[in-house]
């Protein structure tokens, strides 16, 4: 096959992946605690939130599968910390300030319940350099913990891949298996451990579509790394990274389903506002006295409104971080 055909058909499988992930979150978050508890909608999205690990098994693919085979070495890590550093940080960085504006905003709507909105500077900081968590501090968007998982891979991965490009072999395959003892390290230490092993069947994945590792190796690997997903998240998670890892792998072309490309493509934009849009109509709609039907009208609402405003921010905000982020090179 044409190497840029089969990239655009991989890229293709991991956009409509992205696309079901960030759908299924959104679903999980508009109908926890609003629609019927013993209803269908509820039931069917109960586990929507485990479109994150989802996430984590293509984050753990892209990046490997993008460096290995290349030039890039430990001269280019920082190069590589800036790259990622354009293509997310300003996206998250004005959702934060959504967030924070849009949270004053409803607070000051007749009907809120509560205290007085308001956020430190400290907190804030916090935010900017994915310490929350080491403060003992609530996230101002729930999702928000995810990136900090993503961010402590990136800083890992780089350094990893920049190992397998010199061909210390031994040394990424002991990095490997240290990253899967990780996920038995107790994650209160930091919550990326929890997810190595998540991460570990992107990374195989990224080598084998690679040809850096053969297919029965590559499958043997896949279901041992498996196992011990399934030892440290349950059955359900196992079974749907694995099937997430074996899409990537395996699985034709999904470019004629143009509605997961589209999610797929605003799916960082849509993961980070559907909180803050879909879910402030959520909560503003708590205060009437809807029927079951009429809430799922208003699902349908945040939903619709939730990816509109995803689409322009992704089309003002995130695409031109994009063409920023594509300006470093590797060279």
């Amino acid at each position: 096959m044409n190497p840029s055909k089969q990239k655009k058909q991989y890229l293709s499988i991991i956009v409509a992946l992205r696309g079901l992930a960030a759908l299924a979150v959104c679903m999980f978050h508009f109908t926890k605690e609003f629609v019927n508890e013993d209803g269908m909608v509820r039931d069917i999205f109960r586990n929507g939130w485990m479109g994150v690990e989802v996430f984590f098994v293509i984050s753990g693919f892209v990046i490997p599968f993008s460096l290995l085979g290349t030039s890039f070495g430990f001269r280019h890590y920082f190069k590589f910390m800036k790259k990622r550093f354009l293509r997310i940080e300003p996206a998250y960085l004005i959702s934060v300030l959504i967030v924070v504006v849009l949270s004053y905003v409803a607070s000051q709507i007749p009907g809120f319940a509560g205290e007085p909105y308001k956020v430190s500077i400290g907190l804030l900081l916090q935010h900017v350099g994915y310490l929350v968590e080491f403060f003992n501090n609530t996230w101002l968007n729930p999702v928000y913990w995810t990136l900090e998982i993503e961010f402590h891979f990136y800083v890992i991965i780089g350094l990893l891949i920049a190992l397998w490009n010199l061909k210390k072999r031994w040394l990424i395959i002991t990095s490997i298996i240290g990253l899967l003892v990780l996920s038995f390290i107790n994650q209160d230490v930091i919550a990326f451990f929890k997810y190595t092993d998540i991460f570990v069947l992107g990374i195989l994945t990224a080598f084998y579509k690679k040809e850096q590792l053969d297919l029965k190796p590559y499958i043997a690997a896949l279901l041992i790394v498996s196992f011990v997903v399934y030892n440290s998240h349950g059955v359900i998670i196992s079974v749907l990274t694995l099937i997430a890892a074996a899409l990537i792998s395996f699985a034709s072309s999904y470019g004629n389903v143009k509605s997961l490309i589209f999610l797929g493509n605003i799916s960082y934009s849509l993961y980070l506002l559907h909180v803050p849009i879909g879910g402030k109509i959520i909560n503003l709609s708590k205060r009437l006295d809807l029927s079951e039907p009429s809430k799922y009208g208003v699902i349908l609402v945040a939903l619709g409104f939730s990816i509109f405003v995803a689409w322009l921010f992704y089309k003002y905000i995130e695409k031109p971080s994009h063409q920023w982020a594509k300006k470093v090179t590797f060279n």
